[in-house]
């Protein structure tokens, strides 16, 4: 897939896919090693590590309001669920909290999610809504991360299969907590893709 940019964005030398040159390609990790064990998640699909080029675009997306850089990261990620032959009604992404989605003037998972469902002709939905304001996962042990989270979501509206669509995984805290309330809800089967993911193993 190619996107119509000329120009690498990150470097400025000729595109060549997903609207990166092939230099800048290269150094992306699309091959990362993980292991997640996470219960009532059918299949999980990480697309590369957070470092490098990635991680630079992941952050300039995420917090620099780069917006154009979702669709080379939506196109990484689309290539990887065609790879699984994943084939499921709907995506979705994990939701964010009014406040946070309004001091930041978007969802980055929604912008990806829905990239991603163009992509695939698939419907994108917001199956999931975030009740409470949580602290950042980011610098809290594993079982802190869960309890910031429990009982943070609820489902308010139902598929029968969803692709949850995240940016960075680092515990599965966040993916674990959804994907248990969509079993609660009668969601028969949950997968979910990231971006990357901050550990080369997670046990």
């Amino acid at each position: 897939m190619k996107l119509k940019e000329d120009k690498c964005p990150l470097c400025g030398r000729k595109v060549e896919e997903y609207g990166l040159c092939h230099e800048c390609l290269g150094l992306i990790n699309r091959e990362p090693a993980y292991y997640y064990d996470i219960e009532g998640l059918d299949d999980l699909i990480v697309c590369s590590t957070y470092s490098g080029i990635m991680r630079r675009l992941i952050i300039d997306f995420k917090f620099k309001g780069k917006v154009s850089y979702g669709e080379i990261i939506a196109e990484i990620m689309t290539e990887k669920i065609l790879d699984k032959n994943l084939n499921k009604e709907v995506i979705t992404f994990v939701p964010m909290h009014k406040n946070k989605e309004g001091e930041r003037g978007y969802n980055q998972s929604k912008l990806l999610a829905e990239k991603i469902a163009g992509n695939l002709d698939l419907s994108c939905q917001d199956i999931f809504e975030k009740l409470r304001d949580t602290k950042f996962q980011v610098g809290l042990k594993k079982l802190d991360r869960e309890e910031n989270l429990r009982d943070a979501f609820k489902v308010k509206s139902y598929a029968e299969e969803i692709i949850i669509v995240d940016d960075v995984i680092t515990t599965g805290a966040t993916i674990a907590e959804l994907t248990k309330i969509a079993k609660e809800a009668g969601i028969k089967k949950s997968d979910c893709t990231n971006c990357s993911h901050r550990n080369s193993l997670v046990l």
